[in-house]
């Protein structure tokens, strides 16, 4: 198991995308965190993952994209793991379309702001000094409107677009650190709520959408070190 004895945080683990990252890191024999916002998340991701014999599940109530959250999970981190982590996965945000950029009111541009961009400026401020011990990795889940217009959703495809910006410029800062840092760019996933709804994509009857646990299984590749991409910052996973 080549992340026996790894511990990770997954920032955004009890998602829809995260859930099947911290599976397949479970699976793998990591030691998994996920700060999750409201109990009830806390139950489906145990529930989930349930079945999974190897690693273990951390569940901590907190929300990393407050202040207050974020020095929650500082805080456990350092008394937890004196010695540091190894991985921080960052799979936070949410999703808004509806309007056109010249009808979008203040609220809602803020609001989007704060959950899709805000929130991962506090993950990199709180998870990247746990890394430094054990010169650790950092990896970001992207989604394609970071590279492409989105009518209508223009505040989450600006905000994956910074996303993206903070990722490069986070990946220079820390190089001398010894720290990696990873983007990954995803194409539309078949998590369990769009499978539950039927709106998951299949091409000649199969799958063309990744799963979320097949990001998590790209991600222990980048830690184990089997990939021939581990020098590239930006790895696009936009279909099969």
């Amino acid at each position: 198991m080549p992340l026996t004895e790894k511990i990770a945080i997954v920032a955004g683990g009890a998602g829809g995308v995260g859930e099947g990252i911290v599976r397949s890191l479970l699976e793998h024999g990591a030691t998994v965190v996920v700060p999750v916002r409201t109990p009830s998340k806390i139950v489906q991701l145990t529930d989930y993952v349930a079945d999974v014999q190897r690693g273990e599940l951390i569940t901590l109530h907190a929300n990393i994209g407050t202040e207050t959250g974020a020095r929650e999970v500082s805080d456990f981190l350092t008394q937890k793991f004196r010695g540091g982590i190894d991985l921080a996965v960052a799979s936070l945000g949410g999703w808004w379309q509806g309007l056109p950029l010249t009808s979008i009111d203040l609220n809602t541009w803020n609001r989007v702001l704060a959950s899709n961009l805000t929130a991962h400026f506090l993950a990199i401020r709180t998870l990247v000094p746990c890394l430094i011990p054990n010169r650790g990795m950092y990896i970001h889940i992207n989604g394609f409107s970071a590279e492409q217009a989105y009518p209508h959703a223009g505040p989450v495809a600006m905000s994956a677009a910074a996303q993206k910006s903070l990722m490069m410029t986070l990946a220079e800062e820390v190089k001398p650190m010894g720290l990696k840092v990873y983007e990954l760019i995803l194409g539309p996933v078949q998590t369990r709520e769009r499978i539950k709804h039927h709106q998951g994509h299949k091409v000649d009857g199969l799958p063309d959408w990744f799963y979320p646990e097949d990001v998590g299984d790209y991600i222990t590749n980048l830690v184990s070190g089997r990939t021939d991409k581990a020098d590239e910052l930006i790895h696009r996973l936009l279909n099969k």
